[in-house]
């Protein structure tokens, strides 16, 4: 089965056409999201951002980016969200996103190590595929209910 990723992108922008390009070669399942036809709003932004620094999202080449005045002030967290969902142009693209990982922007080396790509770029995991097991039982430890220290003599 095929790697599922989204890729949240202007079709115009150059990086994001490179992107598109170089992941085209590899063996994933890519759902496109042009983001000129389909604009990200509030809600979607704040699901993406998650906890991240909202930094990592901010465009900061674009012309929106002075004419909100960002390069003075960024404002906080949820009136910044609510800026880029009015002006998507602030957004940094493309966003890709492979279930719970994510990088922002066109930078190839954290994409492919994201996906677990080799540079000769096959699609293939550097072990052979020993790291998708590690990285579920990973999950599977991550999704677990943290104990509260309640419990910690009975399992040392």
């Amino acid at each position: 089965m095929l790697k599922r990723i989204d890729f949240y992108a202007y079709p115009d922008d150059m990086g994001c056409e490179e992107v598109k390009a170089f992941l085209e070669t590899q063996e994933l399942d890519i759902h496109i999201r042009d983001l000129k036809v389909r604009p990200l709003g509030a809600e979607e932004l704040t699901r993406l951002m998650r906890h991240f620094d909202t930094k990592h999202f901010v465009n900061i080449s674009s012309k929106a980016f002075k004419k909100y005045h960002l390069d003075q002030e960024i404002p906080p967290r949820q009136d910044l969200i609510k800026i880029m969902a009015e002006d998507n142009d602030l957004i940094r693209k493309p966003i890709i996103v492979a279930g719970r990982l994510m990088t922002v922007g066109c930078n190839r080396q954290k994409i492919m190590e994201m996906l677990q790509i080799k540079s000769n770029g096959t699609g293939a995991p550097e072990n052979g595929g020993e790291s998708n097991s590690r990285d579920r039982d990973r999950s599977r430890d991550r999704e677990r209910p943290r104990d509260n220290g309640k419990d910690r003599d009975a399992r040392s």
